[in-house]
C-alpha cells in the first residue's frame, strides 16, 4: 500500500532544490528538473500546486524562476502534504463511538508529528552524507 503519490515525491523534491539554491535567488524550471531528476511538464503543473499552497513564489523575465516563499527553516514536510494533498485524516470520524474518534484522532496527531522536518533538517542531512563521503574518501 503507497501512502504518498509520486506528487509528493516530487513536490518535495522541488522543495528541496529550491531550499538548497535558497540564498541563490530564483531557479529556472529546467534547472530544479535536470537537478533532481522531475519530468519538467509535471513540474510546471506541480510548481503551480507549490505556489497556490503558498510555498514558492514565481519570478517573471530572463532571472526568473520559481523560489521559496519562506526560509528553509519555517517550511516543514507537513506543510507539502497539507499544500498538495490537503489535511492529513485517516476518514470521516462521524458516527463512530467517542473513543473511536478519539483513538483516529490521535493516530492522525501522531502520523502528522513524523512530517515537521523541514527542508533546513534535511539539507543539514545532506551535508552530513556528504561530509561522510568526502571523508572516508
Amino acid at each position: 500500500m503507497k501512502l504518498f503519490s509520486e506528487k509528493i515525491k516530487y513536490g518535495l523534491a522541488a522543495l528541496f532544490e529550491l531550499a538548497k539554491n535558497y540564498t541563490k535567488g530564483p531557479i529556472k524550471i529546467e534547472n530544479i528538473a535536470i537537478s533532481q531528476n522531475i519530468p519538467q511538464n509535471y513540474l510546471e503543473h506541480l510548481l503551480i500546486k507549490l505556489k497556490n499552497a503558498d510555498l514558492v513564489d514565481s519570478v517573471r523575465g530572463i532571472k526568473g524562476g520559481y523560489q521559496l516563499k519562506r526560509s528553509a527553516d519555517s517550511i516543514t514536510v507537513l506543510d507539502l502534504l497539507i499544500g498538495l494533498e490537503g489535511k492529513i485524516s485517516t476518514f470521516d470520524r462521524f458516527g463512530t463511538s467517542e473513543v473511536l474518534r478519539d483513538y483516529w484522532k490521535g493516530i492522525e496527531d501522531k502520523f502528522s508529528e513524523l512530517f515537521y522536518t523541514t527542508l533546513e533538517d534535511l539539507i543539514n542531512e545532506e551535508n552530513k552524507i556528504h561530509n561522510r563521503l568526502f571523508f572516508q574518501i
